[in-house]
């Protein structure tokens, strides 16, 4: 608040003159309230609250990829419908350069819906490249590219990025990445399961809605899905053209494959005879040795919705497949023991109570006590080895 002071001499009704002091002040004027910083601002100046950038704000590329540079705290880029494609992928390119340049920890970066083609691809298998020369700042980054339309080649460059950096021992920074509706066929296939052949870090794969056939299906993935080890989530819904060979090829993997634990296949044109294949390798019931030993217990959730299979005859296996999911979900050693009592109740109970006088609610606590003292197949084999009333079939 300011304050003025005034002197002044006057004189009273004598003629007597007396000094005459004054004093006012002003009101302090309200100070105008500052706007709130732009998002340009917020990213220029690290704003530690910005963490996430979800969209441009009204911003065009070239002045975000700008104020990029600068930035080191935004670590998840949701960046959507911002018009990234078109234009020789410019608005990719400038993009993936600033990312590159500001050297600082990502954790996930979504393109989806920008409709990039393989400019754009070439410039995010660059960054790619550049993430695995420095896996201090860069590691375990989701990467979304859903509805883009880079195609066969675009996957090309984008697997055979993360290929080059396996091969020259270099961290692999990659954990999952989306490729759903990007116009991948078989020959697209065909590059990112050689990428998954020299990968070991990568645990989801998402390929939905594209236009793979159970050639690729057969030629490709499945030969490297018998090896791999890591990949834990396959989404391979809306390939129309898998059918039941591709299914029948899938189903075989599962008999080799534990690590796997998600595979959706929605609209996939798969019909009765390729469910079933399905249900044999979660759970095979065609003798006890393969109840434990060719079923599969590491897969946890199958998707097969929006398939033409659930014809009248298939009804009554739908409880199984169900129940199969279920006990893989308790385990690999509370799935095998589940498999193996269904198993002997619904073929062999009968007869097995008869010959050994045991109750048949008993036998998973018989099985269970011996997998507390060895957890091996061997050992529950055994011990159905030494009844051989139930090992006719």
């Amino acid at each position: 608040m300011e304050e003025w002071v005034s002197v002044s001499f006057a004189q009273d009704q004598d003629g007597r003159s007396f000094r005459q002091t004054r004093r006012w002040s002003a009101m302090p004027k309200e100070e105008e309230a500052k706007p709130p910083p732009t998002l340009i601002e917020r990213i220029e100046q690290n704003d530690p609250t910005l963490k996430e950038l979800a969209g441009f704000g009204g911003y065009g590329y070239y002045r975000i990829a700008t104020a990029l540079r600068k930035n080191a705290t935004i670590t998840s880029f949701k960046l959507s419908n911002c018009q990234l494609g078109g234009d020789r992928d410019e608005g990719c390119i400038y993009l993936m350069q600033a990312l590159i340049a500001r050297r600082s920890t990502l954790k996930r970066i979504s393109l989806a819906r920008n409709f990039i083609g393989f400019n754009g691809a070439a410039a995010v298998a660059n960054f790619i490249r550049a993430s695995q020369d420095d896996p201090s700042i860069y590691h375990s980054i989701r990467l979304d590219l859903l509805q883009n339309c880079f195609g066969d080649e675009g996957a090309r460059v984008i697997a055979d990025a993360i290929t080059d950096g396996t091969l020259q021992d270099k961290a692999q920074t990659i954990v999952d990445i989306g490729l759903e509706k990007n116009r991948i066929g078989n020959e697209g296939l065909m590059y990112i399961s050689n990428m998954l052949h020299e990968n070991n870090t990568l645990h989801t794969l998402r390929l939905g809605k594209n236009d793979i056939s159970y050639e690729g299906v057969m030629k490709s993935l499945v030969p490297v899905l018998k090896q791999n080890t890591t990949l834990r989530v396959l989404d391979l819904s809306g390939n129309r053209h898998i059918g039941d060979l591709g299914a029948a090829a899938l189903a075989g993997v599962l008999s080799f494959n534990q690590t796997l634990e998600t595979m959706i296949l929605t609209k996939c044109s798969i019909t009765e005879e390729g469910a079933k294949r399905l249900l044999q390798a979660l759970y095979n019931y065609t003798s006890p040795s393969a109840v434990l030993e060719q079923s599969n217990h590491t897969l946890r959730e199958l998707i097969v919705c929006q398939n033409p299979i659930l014809s009248t005859s298939f009804v009554g296996h739908t409880t199984f497949l169900r129940d199969a999911i279920h006990w893989n979900q308790q385990g690999i050693a509370s799935s095998r023991i589940y498999k193996l009592n269904s198993f002997l109740m619904s073929v062999h109970g009968p007869r097995f109570v008869h010959s050994t006088n045991v109750p048949i609610e008993l036998i998973p606590k018989l099985v269970h006590k011996i997998w507390r003292i060895d957890k091996s197949i061997d050992a529950v084999y055994s011990y159905i080895r030494g009844m051989p009333e139930i090992l006719e079939i």
